[in-house]
């Protein structure tokens, strides 16, 4: 599915007109997703409730989940918010569900378990891949991230993450898949079909992107 994009260069991961893109992107994907009206939509990994608030307002009765507290301190009136960490949170119940910038701060066999436990519903993922030719070509290399394989056959990279607010609550370091294995992943925990928004967005680590699984 094409959608318009600024270029990458000027551009950073905090840049507003990166949010403006994301948030576009999200409005256009809940859209695709019909009528709102009495359908329940969970936010895993809801930080700021950026997401939260866009899905309230656009008709769905809004739970956010996160293993931290509203990051701004304040909880919007008519988003039920529930601390949680998103590995045990049970889904059972929600109609539609989101995974905005959560997953790549997953393990490997958190992220198959999360999308397992999905399967059903339709599924709105934003996430870092790996493509260590975009990020040699546009110089984004980080220490932080390391190439690395799995047991399983996926390629892709270890992350060391931070500990701050925007890193994995609990890991030390998470995995990120590179294209065919992410979408390798997306076949074999149950998904028909996975619609991707087109192009490409970036962070300071390379490229990013919205799919909707259902």
């Amino acid at each position: 599915m094409p959608f318009d994009f600024p270029p990458a260069q000027g551009l950073n991961d905090k840049s507003m007109q990166l949010l403006s893109y994301r948030l576009r992107v999200f409005d256009l994907i809940l859209r695709e997703l019909g009528d709102p009206a009495g359908r329940h939509y969970v936010d895993l990994g809801a930080g700021p409730l950026i997401f939260a608030q866009r899905a309230l307002r656009h008709g769905f009765a809004v739970t956010a989940v996160d293993a931290r507290p509203p990051w701004t301190g304040a909880v919007y009136e008519g988003i039920a918010h529930v601390l949680a960490d998103v590995r045990d949170f049970p889904l059972d119940g929600f109609d539609v569900i989101g995974i905005v910038g959560l997953l790549y701060h997953l393990r490997l066999d958190e992220q198959v378990d999360l999308l397992r436990r999905c399967e059903g519903r339709p599924t709105i993922i934003d996430t870092e891949v790996w493509c260590p030719e975009l990020v040699d070509a546009l110089g984004l290399g980080s220490t932080r991230v390391q190439p690395a394989a799995t047991t399983l056959g996926y390629s892709g990279a270890t992350l060391q993450e931070t500990r701050d607010l925007w890193s994995s609550f609990g890991n030390p370091d998470s995995f990120w898949l590179d294209e065919p294995g992410i979408l390798r992943v997306f076949e074999e925990s149950g998904w028909r079909s996975a619609t991707l928004m087109e192009p490409p967005y970036f962070s300071r680590f390379g490229r990013r992107r919205w799919y909707l699984l259902r």
